[in-house]
């Protein structure tokens, strides 16, 4: 019996060792990480991951009662604190985190984990990647001393349920860590036209925000962004952007403090099978125009009201979407020919692009 048993064990043994060579031998798979590797690795990044304060004063004056106010006292605008997270691109003092962590903020404030206090300028935002970069200076404008930048890895290779790590500031716990794994890849969930989120189900809060998503190297691979859930914590459902998506846009940021886009002028919406029955429109995928904007490049090309615009030179669209994706590919100034149904009739309308405007003197959803 004991002899038995004794070879069962061996063979269970041999198997698990064999099992874990071969997981450890799969292609572009890590080995296991040693028992203090990780400890390790998190006390290395660490000093690269900011706590970030936005400060915006809300004015709550009413109209012809600004004196009664003064008089009693009340205060007729309010401060509103909001906390974020970002990460030191580089010894300049440049960081990166999200445009909604610094919207319409008067202040902001840069806290490292070190807990030095620095006073951050926005230099650039781009409300449609939802990426903002802001610079750090001390008190008589230098570059802090002994910044530790992250390094960017590649989302493009990362793997459904390869293991990620976060470093945030959720409700206000500075450089908490949390750890999960990448649940799925090019997640589009609505929230903008260029979705392309990683998700993973490391635990994200609110003050996650703008935060680093790393791979077990230690890279950047993603920016925190956005959770779902239905009681405002984390339920396991986090998306994060991806790090290719944020390192082409830094060049511009840093540059112009915005990311040079065209647009068309025009307010659109996908085509419903409701819509396609209702007007027996002759094709069933394709963007519906329902409004211009005066003298933007869709009205000098000569795009009209109840078009459809169902390709852009060789590119199908099928939504509003994929409109604008394919009109990110291009710069101001280029031009591109456009595929409308009108009724019955197929045309081709030359349109020169232009520059967006600033969102904020924009309708919402303008393409």
């Amino acid at each position: 019996m004991t002899s038995g048993m004794s070879r069962i064990q061996k063979l269970a043994a041999s198997s698990a060792f064999l099992a874990f060579l071969t997981l450890a031998s799969l292609p572009g798979q890590a080995s296991p990480l040693p028992n203090n590797a990780l400890p390790d690795l998190v006390e290395k990044i660490l000093p690269s991951v900011v706590n970030i304060s936005s400060t915006t004063v809300t004015d709550v004056r009413v109209f012809g009662m600004e004196e009664f106010f003064q008089f009693w006292g009340v205060p007729q605008e309010y401060p509103q604190t909001s906390l974020g997270t970002g990460f030191i691109l580089d010894k300049d003092g440049f960081v990166m985190t999200n445009a909604h962590v610094v919207e319409h903020a008067t202040e902001v404030m840069v806290t490292l984990n070190d807990k030095r206090e620095f006073a951050a300028k926005i230099v650039g935002k781009d409300q449609k990647l939802d990426l903002a970069i802001l610079q750090i200076r001390d008190k008589d404008r230098k570059v802090p001393a002994n910044l530790v930048p992250s390094t960017f890895g590649d989302s493009n290779s990362v793997r459904i349920a390869e293991s990620v790590f976060a470093v945030g500031n959720p409700m206000g716990l500075g450089h908490t860590v949390t750890m999960g794994i990448i649940s799925a890849k090019n997640r589009t969930i609505g929230v903008g036209p260029f979705d392309n989120f990683l998700q993973t189900d490391a635990s994200i809060n609110p003050g996650n925000s703008g935060g680093p998503l790393f791979n077990l190297k230690g890279e950047v691979i993603g920016i925190n962004t956005v959770i779902y859930s239905r009681v405002g914590q984390s339920g396991g459902l986090g998306f994060a952007i991806p790090s290719i998506s944020a390192t082409q846009v830094i060049p511009d940021l840093k540059r112009y403090g915005r990311v040079p886009r065209p647009w068309l002028g025009v307010l659109a919406r996908e085509l419903s099978p409701g819509l396609v029955r209702h007007y027996r429109i002759p094709v069933d995928k394709g963007v519906l125009v329902y409004n211009l904007v005066r003298g933007a490049p869709a009205v000098e090309a000569g795009i009209k009201q109840g078009d459809i615009i169902v390709g852009m030179d060789q590119t199908a669209v099928g939504n509003p979407d994929e409109l604008e994706r394919a009109l990110a590919s291009r710069k101001p100034n280029e031009s591109a020919k456009l595929k409308i149904k009108r009724g019955n009739r197929s045309i081709e309308l030359n349109v020169k692009f232009e520059e967006l405007p600033r969102l904020d003197n924009l309708p919402k959803g303008i393409i």
